[in-house]
Formats: structure tokens, sequence, C-alpha cells
């Protein structure tokens, strides 16, 4: 792709990216509409799910100047009339001359967009771009799987303990590392822990201190009904799920019990994250505890990414699970690493 186009995609990712936590259940889209003598005449992303798509929004800021002009989408436009009137029609209709397209939507309800573009004589490239596949990742997983994208995130010291040493400050992240945890709390659809995590902290798993575009569904797994009926989780902060076992009763808890089937004494991963994909429009959900659960869920092939804050103290606690021999004996692609106050914070993809 030559660098003038590639800049104008990446303008798109980047656009794209600024519906994350308002878009959801849909993907996020971005398109930048440019002229023949190289101008943006019209960007836009798809800013809230119900709302108008990216393209749409372009072709609104582009006016007349989209005639004869190039359309870059993320995402293949879609065919369909759903909330929104089909946005190939209305690339046509606008007088596009070509449209360069990231990726092939997955979606067989609204692909057949590049079809009917170039039926209508719209030329096409269709680029089947990297970024462009990551960023629609959690939607593609979720409408062919029907499975939630599950980042398993966890805060741990440089020799890879989760826990810090007794007497010490059980929070392992600084400030800046868990403002950046709370802004994506708050962009998320579900959080999920294990009972152990509930005993333990006793967390309340909402965002705070930030400005949230959706408050997450509070997820526990909890086979044999363990976890304190006091516990904050269980507060009206937000919807919990109790996952636990269908053979108990857990009509006694101020919450939303989901039974499921048990296998050696834990709950059964798959049907738990089926059920929050088709039953709760789960897309993004980030597991925040504890390491046994983490582990479960990469043993079992549901886990897509490791999202680490890397504290510099080193604690020797040899006694717990060493978080570092987990990332190394997973196939990983580290897509980011960037300093978050004294913290270090890494995302890693997860491979096959």
């Amino acid at each position: 792709m030559p660098n003038d186009a590639q800049q104008y995609m990446t303008r798109a990712i980047e656009l794209a990216k600024l519906g994350h936590g308002s878009a959801e259940p849909n993907p996020m889209v971005g398109c930048v509409i440019v002229d023949d003598n190289g101008n943006v005449v019209g960007e836009g992303f798809h800013e809230k799910f119900g709302d108008g798509h990216a393209e749409v929004n372009a072709l609104k800021m582009a006016g007349k100047r989209a005639s004869n002009a190039t359309a870059y989408v993320t995402l293949e436009p879609c065919n369909h009339e759903g909330k929104t009137p089909p946005c190939a029609l209305a690339l046509l209709e606008a007088g596009v001359r070509k449209v360069v397209v990231g990726s092939v939507d997955p979606h067989q309800l609204s692909t057949g967009g590049i079809q009917t573009l170039q039926d209508a004589g719209i030329e096409v490239d269709v680029l089947n771009d990297s970024s462009c596949n990551m960023l629609i990742a959690p939607f593609a997983r979720r409408v062919n799987a029907q499975l939630p994208w599950v980042i398993c995130k966890w805060a741990q010291t440089v020799d890879g303990s989760t826990v810090t040493p007794e007497d010490e400050s059980p929070w392992i992240s600084c400030e800046e590392s868990l403002k950046r945890v709370h802004e994506e709390r708050g962009c998320v659809d579900a959080i999920l822990v294990g009972v152990n995590t509930v005993i333990e902290d006793n967390p309340t798993l909402t965002p705070r201190g930030v400005e949230p575009r959706r408050i997450p569904i509070r997820i526990v797994l909890d086979p044999s009904l363990r976890s304190p009926i006091e516990s904050n989780i269980f507060n009206s902060d937000a919807l919990t799920l109790l996952v636990h076992s269908d053979t108990l009763d857990a009509s006694h808890y101020p919450c939303k019990a989901i039974p499921v089937s048990i296998t050696e004494g834990e709950c059964n991963l798959d049907d738990v994250l089926n059920i929050l994909s088709t039953k709760y429009d789960v897309t993004n959900l980030i597991v925040e505890g504890g390491a046994q659960t983490i582990q479960r869920l990469v043993k079992a092939s549901l886990a897509n990414e490791f999202w680490v804050f890397k504290n510099p103290l080193n604690t020797n606690c040899d006694s717990y699970f060493n978080m570092n021999k987990l990332v190394e004996q997973t196939k990983t692609s580290c897509v980011l690493q960037r300093p978050s106050g004294v913290d270090t914070e890494f995302r890693y993809l997860i491979n096959g």
C-alpha cells in the first residue's frame, strides 16, 4: 500500500478506536474520505451502538466533496438495513469513486458490501490489513465462535509474583497503572474473577475515578458457593452474575445466579463464556484474577490476550505461581510495551 494510502488507513484506525466502550456490541469502525487532490474532506467513526456508522458520519462531513472521492474504511461497508441503512448504499449515493477496505466483515448478515460496490462499478481495494483485523478481533470472535474476547489482566512484581510479601502493601500497581485499569474497566462489557479473589481481596470491580462509557457486568466463578454474602461484589453498583454448580441453590445471594455444569470441581469455562456472549452480549471480557483462573483459561485455549503491569519490586516469593513463566510458556506476540509510572505495561496477543 502506498505511503499516503497507509496514512489514511492509519487515521481511520485511530478514529475507530474512539468508539471503544460505546460502539460495542458492534465493531469499532473508522472512515476517512479523500478527494482527488489528496485532501481529507470527511472523517467519521461509529460513535455509539444504534447511531450512525463510520461511513455515514464521514459522508456527512464531506457533503458534496465526497463525489469522485476515495473512502478509506477499516471494515467492509455493511450491506443490510438494521438500526441504520446500508453503508454500501450510502457510499454509492454519495458518488465515491473508490473504496479501500481494511478488513472483510466476518458477520454473515452484514457482509456483501464489497460485492455491491463492485457490481455498481466502484473500484474496491481489500487490504486484509493486520491492524484492521486486530481492531475487529473481539467482534469476530463473538459472531463466529459465540465467545467473548478474553483479556487476562494482572499486576506483578518483576520476579513474577502477584502477591507482595507479608506486612507490605497488597497493591503492586502504581497510581498511573490503576488509572489505566479503571479507564479500561469503563469501556469493557464484563469483568470476571474466581471465588478465591472475592474471599481474599473483596474487590468491587467497578470503574472508579473515571467517566465510564459503560458499567461492566461482574462475574464470579464460584462452583461451591463459598463467596461471603456480604462481599463488595454483591452491592448494587453493577449487575453481578454468580456462576455456580447446577446442583446447588444460590437463591439466597442478592444477585443473578447462573447454574452451569461442573467438571472436576470447576465451572465449565466454555459454557460460561458462551452464556456471556449469547445471553449478555459480552464482547470484551477482562479476567482480573486470580492466577489459578487465568491458568485454567489459558490451558483451555480460551484466553486471547495478556495485559500485564510489571512493578520493579523484587519479592522473591517462590511460593507463589510465577506469572513470568506463564507468559514464557504461552505462544504470544508483544504488541505493546510502555512506561506506566514506575511500572511497565505490556500487552501480549496469544497466538493460536
